[in-house]
């Protein structure tokens, strides 16, 4: 009987085994016809699964008359049983409750939309990667409500993003960057392709679960992974061109000889140059900028098996800056592997590499063409560079292109981040999830100064070389286990975890002198780092900064839910940080949150409104730790040599660098948020509301000491008060299928935020901040009832016409207002009454936080052909423009100025003359603020797809073209390079030597096969 078991098992065994067979099939929006990607598919029974890709595709594993069960987010479950067909098409149509059934990402795991109840976002890398941005924080850009994004044109540089307001002021105000799992500051190696998803954390309750490090918001990126299906190749590339579309109209040869021979007059000196003789002149913006070329390449190749999933990606991107001489090249590599060793059992892991170098623009020279003469020649006919003396100029101004040919400076970027998990599946409910990971940042600059003589003031006697490290090294290690079971109407979630992060980073500078450094790039080596050679350098004022901050972490969180009806989160986390002394002990950070699903319940049966409906309520508290390393420590300086006694011996000294201040406590951000969300008419049109109040707690300020205390530092960090962030957020959807041809959709959201400083325990209670113009002027004020780095300075009423005008302005007792202003100068108001203006007659005179930010996205599909318009602004706001109050001597001056300048009486009241950098004309008014308003096509693609029944001849899985504009208009009535102008908090919205943007043309493809 044995025996026979044995034959049958022998003869029929095998058949069982290959009655299992691959299954292939492509996942369609039922509507649309368009492909559904990260759709999971499972067989009914059975822990085999795999998802759909980018086209809807997939493959798997199964026997004929298994049962698929289909299911993605905002879509209702499709149960397929297979047959005989090895090739199949599933359609899936809308969920009735799309809206709430979406699945998101949270720290350290996901949720159901319809149990967040906090504020998060999350963005489809594939919309990132279809606006075609460099740095993926510039694609956020217009798309999510509360977070406000400002670029620069600077090519490889990072966008600064503040979500929800600026949370402080001398600590970090960045967000916390969490890429698969590694904690990061900055994303700039990330390619925007290699991208899954995003999610952004804004409320309090929602970051807490990231302790110190979540004050000003999470993004979390997740990268692509490979699917369970046959090998895939993707090709996206594009090329194109950009051109800058806000250049300043500075005046021509003509007016500025004219202004130039006014300010000669107007200064006591008589009129040099013959105005008539020099035409238009040089046009400095169109000497120094180019329309510069932009090249992106990427292939990815992916795939798996039910056993394990790879993707890697390799990407290429080549970006002239519109200065002439600037570039950014960045090569990036990303791999990841996905193995499940049991059906309980999974690791994998993920690398990043990126390598980039730029050739960096010269310090201030937008400054420098602001300021340009355009009476000289870039060069002169014999060669030599037109130079400002020969028109007695001074040395105020210089000539740009002798900057540009002599620049040499260089930046390169080695990047490496990584992580590696396990995760282990027990007891039905349980999951226990380890995960290491860290990065390798290295940074080097250099810069090379030649022996050169362009001009009389434009010069080098030496040949100077200078090398610059910045080195950071990280790793972090996180535990977490989860328990999660759903029972009758119940459902919970339990977390636990741990975290252990280290980070050091260091930071030199070395500068050599003459020796054997020449023009040859060759050369360009210090005789320490090159040994045996010939090179007599020697490295002089050498700087190292080394720095090591260490987290340790235990957290938890709890999310139950009854009947899909009544959700409630929890949240605690403990945080401790080397940063702070032991007195300070751990930060305590809980959070709480609630929500209501109205719609589910009975008594909104029968009602025709709403399709769902959402009221949710947080509270939470997260910290700050984003202070120096080590201000807790007493640190010295080398302050050269003594000789101690009648010995003779000489020996180093050192002195107090800092003093020590009391011990710091976190900056704590409590945050409140009520929020409401809801969908209607078939759940095409969708809406979520949300108000926040966010209060920073022991805001840490740079406090001015005395310099008797002989210390290097002019100032001492110490909690001194608190601010308050608060607003209105709105977001608002509309999306519609009219036919299998036609769909659409259209996006609106805007964001209303309020940032005042509260609470001050400084005894004056208020930091000034923000040079602004000659003389050292600095034009910002936070103090109590305003918002932080406020502009401040002199109100302008008008301009004094004449000299009769000067004498008659004075106080009730006959003192002059103004006893030294001249005809054409700034007419200031006088807040005291009493005597000459004053620093005490100063006032609030503009805003850089931007009250209102909003964005409008678009998207069109007819048959093959497809169109997305994304809008975006930001409105009441202000940006000083330093450009105009800049000035030692003989700058130029815009265009418009000219037309509207102050030249005689009656010829302007609102306008000075050019004599702008005298008297008291430079001090920190209000005529150099300006309206930073805005409106901007942030981007425009069309792109064409061929059908699938062409491709599909040619052995392609899917082709498109496109065509893309980014920034191709913008309405502002700013008079500067941008109205985009960021900065740190205190000198934020001060327009000096911004680099400006330009718009952005490409043509592009996307090839899978």
């Amino acid at each position: 009987m044995k025996r026979l078991h044995f034959v049958f098992l022998f003869f029929f065994a095998p058949l069982c085994l290959f009655a299992q067979k691959q299954f292939s099939g492509t996942i369609l929006d039922s509507a649309t016809k368009s492909p559904i990607s990260d759709v999971i598919i499972k067989i009914q029974g059975k822990s085999k699964g795999t998802t759909s890709d980018s086209l809807g595709n997939f493959m798997i594993s199964a026997t004929a008359g298994d049962v698929l069960n289909i299911s993605s987010n905002g879509y209702s479950t499709a149960h397929v049983t297979l047959g005989d067909n090895n090739n199949i098409s599933v359609l899936l149509g809308a969920s009735v409750n799309t809206t709430l059934d979406q699945v998101v990402v949270v720290g350290y795991g996901t949720q159901r939309k319809v149990d967040v109840t906090g504020s998060v976002v999350q963005i489809k890398g594939a919309e990132l990667a279809k606006q075609g941005v460099v740095n993926p924080v510039s694609g956020l850009q217009g798309k999510v409500p509360g977070v406000n994004i400002t670029n620069t044109g600077t090519p490889g540089s990072s966008p600064q993003i503040n979500i929800r307001g600026v949370g402080s002021y001398s600590s970090n105000t960045a967000p916390l960057y969490v890429v698969d799992g590694v904690w990061l500051t900055d994303i700039s190696y990330l390619n925007p392709n290699d991208i899954e998803s995003m999610s952004i954390l804004k409320d309090a309750s929602s970051e807490s679960i990231y302790g110190v490090r979540g004050a000003n918001g999470v993004v979390l990126i997740t990268t692509k992974k490979g699917s369970r299906r046959g090998l895939t190749v993707n090709y996206n590339g594009s090329v194109g061109v950009q051109i800058a579309n806000h250049f300043p109209k500075m005046a021509n040869g003509y007016e500025y000889a004219t202004m130039i021979n006014e300010l000669t007059r107007l200064t006591g000196g008589t009129s040099v140059l013959d105005s008539s003789q020099f035409g238009t002149g040089t046009n400095w913006f169109d000497v120094a900028s180019r329309k510069a070329i932009i090249t992106s390449h990427q292939v990815s190749v992916s795939g798996g098996s039910d056993k394990s999933t790879y993707n890697l990606s390799l990407g290429y991107l080549n970006q002239d800056g519109i200065l002439k001489t600037n570039t950014y090249k960045r090569y990036t590599l990303s791999f990841s592997n996905d193995i499940n060793l049991t059906n309980n059992i999974k690791t994998g892991y993920n690398i990043i590499g990126t390598y980039s170098k730029s050739f960096d623009p010269p310090a201030n020279i937008w400054r420098g063409l602001y300021t340009a003469p355009p009476i000289i020649n870039p060069k002169n006919a014999d060669g030599t560079y037109g130079d400002p003396t020969q028109y007695g100029l001074g040395s105020a101004v210089s000539n740009p292109q002798a900057t540009l040919d002599y620049n040499h400076a260089t930046t390169q970027n080695y990047h490496i981040n990584g992580n590696m998990y396990l995760d282990i599946s027990f007891l039905k409910h349980f999951k226990w999830h380890s995960s290491i990971g860290g990065i390798y940042d290295n940074t080097e600059t250099q810069t090379f100064v030649p022996i050169y003589q362009a001009t009389v003031n434009q010069y080098s006697a030496h040949t100077t070389l200078t090398d610059g490290k910045l080195n950071t090294k990280n790793w972090i290690v996180e535990n977490t286990l989860t328990y999660e079971n759903k029972w009758g109407d119940h459902r919970f979630t339990g977390l636990l975890g741990q975290t252990a992060y280290k980070n050091n980073y260091g930071e030199s500078y070395t500068t050599g002198s003459d020796g054997t450094i020449t023009n040859d790039p060759a050369t360009w080596y210090f005789t320490s780092a090159t040994p045996g050679t010939t090179y007599n350098v020697t490295p002089t004022n050498p700087q190292t900064y080394p720095a090591q901050e260490k987290v340790s972490s235990y957290f938890g969180r709890m999310s139950y839910s009854y009947k899909n009806k009544y959700t409630f989160n929890g949240t605690l986390r403990a945080d401790a940080s080397s940063k702070f002394t032991a007195n300070s002990g751990r930060a305590w950070l809980p959070s709480f949150g609630a929500a209501w699903v109205v719609s589910n319940e009975g008594f909104m049966a029968n009602q025709k409104i709403f399709d769902a409906l959402k009221l949710k309520a947080s509270w939470g508290e997260v910290g700050n730790s984003g202070v120096p390393a080590y201000v807790a420590t007493q640190q010295g300086t080398s302050t050269g040599s003594v000789i101690y006694g009648n010995s003779g011996n000489i020996s180093s000294s050192q002195s107090v660098a800092s003093i020590v201040p009391n011990p710091l406590k976190w900056e704590k951000s409590i945050g409140t948020d009520i929020g409401i969300e809801a969908a209607f008419l078939q759940n095409r049109l969708t809406f979520e509301a949300d108000y926040y109040n966010k209060k920073t707690k022991d805001f840490v300020f740079p406090v001015p000491v005395l310099g008797t205390n002989g210390t290097a530092a002019s100032t001492i960090l110490t909690n001194v008060g608190d601010m308050v962030n608060k607003g209105f957020e709105v977001a608002l959807n509309w999306k519609d299928n009219i036919d299998e041809n036609w769909s659409y959709n259209i996006g609106v959201n805007a964001s209303q935020n309020t940032n005042k400083f509260t609470y001050s325990r400084l005894e004056n209670g208020f930091v000034y901040g923000g040079n602004v113009s000659t003389g050292g002027q600095q034009g910002t004020l936070t103090t109590v009832g305003h918002p932080v780095g406020a502009f401040y300075g002199y109100k302008v009423i008008g301009i004094f016409q004449t000299q009769a005008e000067v004498n008659s302005y004075t106080d009730a007792n006959g003192n002059l207002y103004q006893p030294d202003a001249k005809p054409g100068d700034f007419k200031y108001e006088s807040f005291t009454k009493n005597g000459a203006i004053s620093g005490n007659d100063r006032t609030f005179i503009g805003n850089p936080n931007p009250k209102y930010y909003y964005g409008i996205n678009m998207g069109l599909r007819f048959k093959s052909f497809d169109l997305a318009l994304d809008f975006n602004g930001v409105a009441d706001v202000d940006v000083y423009n330093a450009n105009k109050g800049y000035r030692y001597g003989n700058e130029n001056f815009t265009e418009k100025f000219y037309n509207e300048r102050w030249h005689g009486e009656g010829t302007s009241n609102t306008n000075p003359s050019v004599n702008i950098g005298g008297n008291q004309n430079y001090y920190a008014n209000s005529w150099y603020v300006e309206s930073g308003a805005y409106f901007r096509l942030r981007n425009a693609q069309l792109g064409y797809t061929l059908p699938h029944e062409l491709t599909e001849k040619w052995k392609i899985q899917n082709l498109r073209f496109y065509a893309n504009a980014q920034n191709p208009f913008t309405i502002t009535k700013y008079t500067g390079f941008t109205p985009e102008v960021g900065g740190l908090p205190g000198s934020m919205g001060i327009d000096y030597n911004t680099y400006p943007l330009y718009a952005t043309y490409t043509i592009g493809v996307n090839l899978t096969f």
